[in-house]
């Protein structure tokens, strides 16, 4: 039976990406309910309790399950769900460009292995 998890490499690049440049402190007054500290440490790669999981989804708006990976999924993850979160996480990249990239990667993709 393979063993189902939380990526959390994922959700920190995705709330490294849409914060962007703005502060902690605005996010966590944007989602609510979650502190500048609990921001921290997701995207520092630390798990969030799921009251703060499901607030982090909400404000993402991304399907919690997509963020649960099975331990065989993981290993066997393909090069572009690589490279998205390699992208989403890049703090060098403005949020909009690295999530504009990350969908040409995706839809390159799904046209070549078509």
């Amino acid at each position: 039976m393979a063993n189902t998890y939380l990526d959390i490499e994922r959700l920190a690049a995705l709330v490294r990406n849409k914060r962007g440049s703005k502060g902690l402190r605005e996010i966590s007054e944007q989602i609510g309910n979650v502190s500048t500290s609990t921001l921290s440490r997701v995207e520092n790669g630390n798990m969030p309790d799921m009251e703060t999981f499901i607030a982090l989804c909400d404000w993402l708006q991304v399907q919690p399950g997509e963020l649960f990976v099975t331990h065989q999924k993981q290993q066997q993850q393909d090069t572009d769900e690589e490279i998205i979160i390699l992208l989403l996480g890049d703090k060098r990249l403005e949020p909009e460009t690295s999530y504009a990239l990350a969908q040409i990667v995706k839809a390159t993709y799904r046209y070549l292995l078509e």
